[in-house]
């Protein structure tokens, strides 16, 4: 007998239940409430002319000079380094100063920085050795003091 009763109570809860769209049909005239904007952050507005502008321009804006292709390890002299979630290496070539990147290239098929540590990068080339096989060489740049 009880498990009848717990049963019609079950089934009868679940009937009763209302749905949350016939809730908000009968009290609002707004039609999708939940697809409108936070009121507590303001709009962003933009011009047609930012528009244009962002839609050409994507990525990272940097102003900072490029390396040079021309460049080789030779004339490279690592100057610093910066630590953080974005490392930079500060290297100066030629008489100007540049910042790499983890991943960047250092001249035509020249080495790529691998990783810059605290003391210094690691570069790595890849040259195909006497036997034809692809070997990679590491080298370690400490900083110039």
């Amino acid at each position: 007998m009880k498990k009848i009763v717990f049963l019609f109570i079950c089934l009868s809860m679940t009937s009763l239940q209302a749905r949350l769209e016939d809730i908000f049909n009968d009290q609002t005239s707004i039609e999708k409430p939940f697809e409108l904007r936070d009121p507590f952050n303001a709009p962003k507005f933009q011009s047609a002319n930012q528009q244009k502008r962002k839609k050409r321009f994507r990525g990272v804006w940097d102003n900072t000079p490029k390396l040079p292709d021309d460049v080789t390890l030779a004339d490279i002299e690592l100057t610093g380094v910066l630590i953080g979630a974005n490392r930079r290496a500060v290297v100066q070539a030629k008489g100007d100063t540049y910042k790499l990147k983890e991943g960047q290239k250092i001249g035509i098929n020249g080495p790529e920085l691998k990783a810059i540590l605290p003391a210094g990068i690691i570069l790595v080339e890849q040259i195909t050795n006497i036997y034809g096989e692809i070997e990679y060489i590491e080298t370690v740049v400490p900083i110039s003091r």
